[in-house]
């Protein structure tokens, strides 16, 4: 059978980028805006991975401050699209482990989730209906309400992930993708796929979020168009699948008779396929610049529960 590996091959990983940030700031180049020092600084430590995905040490010498402090204000809504995982799942970002507070529903109180101990503590007050208990299925579903946030942003926050995988000559073949990064709203045309698409594993876990940059095999089959360019962003057990715009040696091939092929990652295979009862993927849509906010639904299993468990519980 047919799959993402026939097509797609590994082309470079965060992982090679474990410690390397120099303090020396002479002979570094950005290659987000192009300048070099003097002429820009290069003093604050710049994360291949950001930090709001967990700490890490995928570290770069090539942004400078200056863009380091604009991508910061992308990173800020993706933040915030993701909050609720990493406040589930106790991951330590680089102020600690965030507290989640959902949007607050008309006359209701936010529903708030802070690690304690490294354990998740609910306060769900009258939002009950954030809250669904199934003991058959020994499941607690919970409602996650997300703060405002710009879906145009975390599309440019995976962009500039992607593009600090690629090699300089890559990079060089495609410096299309430093204007598209530079847009202040989305351009629909045509070479940018805007739909990302995330997988919650069920047993498998990332003790240190990593990206992994795959590259097209062959671009171009039976008249089928494979973006070049495919991105996986990984954090605990979340795996989010992204493509990097068209590139040059797609347009170089691109005929009018072909259609574009999106193929998907199988991250379902790095679980207990056993234990899976069904596959299901989330279709997140980056075409947007306006912030929105949205209900993510989140399915925990349980073994066991205590029964000396209080009625008046807030957690």
């Amino acid at each position: 059978m047919e799959n993402f590996f026939d097509y797609y091959e590994l082309n470079k990983s965060s992982d090679d980028f474990k410690s390397v940030f120099r303090k020396e700031q002479t002979g570094k180049i950005c290659r987000f805006c192009n300048h070099s020092f003097p002429t820009v600084s290069f003093k604050n430590t710049p994360h291949i991975m950001p930090e709001l995905f967990g700490r890490n040490n995928m570290t770069s010498n090539f942004e400078c401050d200056d863009c380091n402090k604009k991508f910061q204000k992308f990173e800020t809504d993706t933040s915030t699209m993701i909050q609720h995982y990493v406040s589930l799942l106790n991951i330590k970002t680089k102020k600690g482990v965030p507290t989640f507070q959902s949007i607050k529903k008309e006359e209701h109180y936010s529903t708030t989730l802070k690690s304690i101990n490294s354990q998740p503590n609910f306060n769900f007050r009258t939002n009950l209906s954030d809250f669904e208990y199934n003991e058959k299925e020994k499941t607690l579903t919970v409602s996650f309400r997300t703060k405002k946030f710009s879906p145009f942003s975390v599309y440019k926050t995976f962009l500039k992930i992607g593009i600090s995988l690629l090699s300089d000559k890559e990079l060089q073949e495609n410096n299309h993708y430093i204007d598209f990064l530079n847009l202040n709203e989305p351009l629909i045309n045509g070479m940018q796929v805007w739909n990302s698409f995330r997988y919650m594993l069920k047993t498998k876990y990332y003790t240190t979020p990593k990206a992994d940059l795959y590259k097209a095999k062959q671009t171009l089959i039976d008249n089928e168009v494979f973006p070049e360019y495919v991105l996986l962003i990984c954090f605990s057990n979340i795996i989010f699948q992204f493509f990097l715009p068209i590139s040059n040696k797609n347009i170089l091939e691109y005929n009018k008779q072909d259609k574009l092929r999106i193929e998907m990652f199988p991250s379902f295979l790095y679980d207990d396929v056993s234990k899976l009862k069904a596959v299901e993927i989330y279709n997140l849509d980056f075409a947007e610049e306006k912030k929105i906010s949205i209900t993510d639904k989140v399915v925990l299993l349980y073994d066991k529960i205590d029964r000396n468990i209080t009625k008046n519980t807030s957690s």
